[in-house]
This record gives C-alpha cells, sequence and structure tokens, in this order.
C-alpha cells in the first residue's frame, strides 16, 4: 500500500477520542482510542492526529487532509466550537490547533454532520441527497443532508435534533433547556428514568444486572428488557415512543429520503426500536404521508470517523 492516499478521520465524544486512518474508498485502518479528558478536548483531538500521523509515515501512506467530527456547535467555516454542552474544548479553534501540527487541510464539523456525510458517502444510503442520521448514545447528534448538502445553519449551530423540545417542562438538559429529546429518548435518559422506576419495582431484573440504582446502565436496562423485565421494557418503550415522535417532527420539516439511526443505545434492539418505528408510522398515516423509510447505520460505530475523513477528503479536493 506503499504511496497510498488516506485521511485521517478523527471522531471526539463525552467518553472516547478515537481515529483511524481511511482510504478513499472508506476501508478504515489504523485505529486509536483515548478516553476523552472531560476537560481538554482540544489537547486529546491534537494526540490522536499526531500518533495518526507518526503511523501513516510509518506504513508509508500519504495523508492528504484530517477531519474532525467534534461534540457541539460548530462555525465550520473557521474550524471552531462556539458551544458544547456535554464536554470542554481547552481550545475552541479545534482546525487551527490541528493545523498548527500537521501541513494538510483540516476540516471540521459537528460530529453528527459528520456521521451524515460517511453514510451518505461510505455507508447506508450512498449518494442519498435527502438524508437524517440520528446517533443515538449518551445524548443525541444528528447530520441532516437537502439536497446533497449538509446543513449547518447560518452560525454553524443547526441540525441539532436532540435539543428540540417535545415536553415542555420536562427534565433538565445540559444545554439549558427542558424536555428536549436528548433528555427523552437517549441513553442518559433511559438510565434516568430505569433509576426512577426500580423505585416503584425493586424486584425489577434490571437490579439483577446493576450493583445498584445509582449504577443502572442503558445495557442493564436493555439485558433486562431481553428477559421480558415489564419494568425494563416499559422504559424502553416510552423512551422509543419518544424517538417515534422526534422522527415524525423531521418528517414534517425535512421530508427526508431516509432516516438513518446510528449510536449504542440501537442496541437495545425491538423493545427500543419498535415502538420508535410505530409511533413514526401512526404519526405519518394520520397526515397521508408516505411511509418513510427508517435504517439502521452500517458504518455503526465508525460513522463519524468516516465521514470526517470523507470532509477531509472533499477539502483536499477544493484546495488542489
Amino acid at each position: 500500500m506503499s504511496g497510498s492516499r488516506v485521511a485521517v478521520g478523527v471522531d471526539i465524544g463525552g467518553t472516547a477520542t478515537k481515529a483511524a486512518l481511511v482510504s478513499e474508498t472508506g476501508t478504515i485502518s489504523h485505529r486509536t482510542e483515548h478516553v476523552t479528558d472531560p476537560d481538554a478536548g482540544t489537547k486529546g483531538i491534537v494526540a490522536v492526529v499526531e500518533e495518526m500521523m507518526t503511523v501513516a509515515e510509518a506504513a508509508g501512506l500519504e495523508v492528504v487532509g484530517v477531519g474532525v467530527g467534534a461534540a457541539g456547535f460548530i462555525d465550520f467555516a473557521s474550524g471552531s466550537v462556539t458551544f458544547a454542552p456535554n464536554l470542554v474544548y481547552d481550545d475552541p479553534a479545534i482546525g487551527a490547533a490541528v493545523e498548527k501540527v500537521v501541513s494538510v487541510p483540516v476540516a471540521v464539523d459537528n460530529d453528527g454532520n459528520a456521521a451524515a456525510w460517511g453514510e451518505r458517502t461510505f455507508g447506508v444510503a450512498p449518494g442519498a441527497n435527502d438524508l437524517v442520521l440520528l446517533t443515538l448514545g449518551t445524548g443525541i447528534g444528528s447530520g441532516i443532508i437537502q439536497n446533497g448538502r449538509l446543513v449547518r445553519g447560518h452560525t454553524g449551530a443547526g441540525a441539532e435534533f436532540g435539543h428540540t423540545i417535545v415536553e415542555v417542562g420536562g427534565p433538565q438538559c445540559g444545554c439549558g433547556l427542558r424536555g428536549c429529546i436528548e433528555q427523552l429518548a437517549s441513553g442518559q435518559a433511559i438510565e434516568r428514568m430505569a433509576r426512577e422506576a426500580v423505585v416503584d419495582d425493586p424486584a425489577s431484573s434490571i437490579l439483577d444486572f446493576a450493583t445498584s440504582p445509582e449504577a443502572i446502565t442503558g445495557e442493564d436496562v436493555a439485558k433486562a428488557a431481553r428477559e421480558m423485565d415489564g419494568t425494563a421494557r416499559a422504559v424502553l418503550r416510552r423512551a422509543g415512543t419518544y424517538l417515534g415522535i422526534g422522527m415524525s417532527n423531521i418528517a414534517n420539516l425535512f421530508d427526508p429520503e431516509v432516516i438513518v439511526l446510528s449510536g449504542s443505545v440501537v442496541g437495545a434492539g425491538e423493545p427500543y426500536l419498535g415502538p420508535a418505528r410505530d409511533t413514526l408510522a401512526e404519526m405519518t398515516a394520520s397526515q397521508k404521508r408516505r411511509p418513510m423509510r427508517v435504517v439502521l447505520s452500517t458504518l455503526e460505530f465508525d460513522a463519524g470517523i468516516a465521514g470526517a475523513a470523507a470532509l477531509a477528503f472533499d477539502k483536499a479536493g477544493d484546495q488542489v
């Protein structure tokens, strides 16, 4: 593979900072992953980029660009983060910080945008011109493509589906609002609702998997639901129903060709996804809308890395 062209793709979230080398056909190699420093996100990004540049040189690969998918509101033009509710970037000028250690074009975008671009470029919806991707993890991210272009908004803070309100006066969100769908359909929402639910049902098998109510994770809830625990299934049904309501809102706003679901919470399976699809189908049918196609990511946890690299290839091409 000597002389092969690759891009460095970086995906930073609240838990992990991941990076890899990605070929022009989407083949991912030479991965690295580090725990994200919640107080120094930019430092972590620079560290994995430097690591990947060293790996590429040793492997005889030509790095043509670096792409970063970062959690938060991103000004794409400057490569800077303007607001991040769940993570601190020690240097908001992410692009400039990375450019200090590389001599290739650097593209920085919201992690949801990067994942959406990854699914369009290398994943489940190749070439789709109207696509919405939802990343269902600890929080909820999103990426929206209309007419073949990413929707970023005037300041780069657009396409933030996770912070749209679906329950007035609902749970407090880290963004400063209440009742955001992130607080009702995400991994953290499932954990909170389960902790509340086991107070009324201490015999729930959720507690067979967790050491205490305070230690309950979304995976504990999913495991209990697979064993047909009623409380666990009720929690996932509630979260899935809110997701379905949110997808109906997406249908009304964007009428996408396809909605792509990705992220760790998708692993909860049908107890969560079934109510989401059913609610969406019921709401779209009530409006006499066409059935909305909902698919699961084929890139899964690599969507952010692959999409960030795709954005880097695009930027490198623009600068040729």
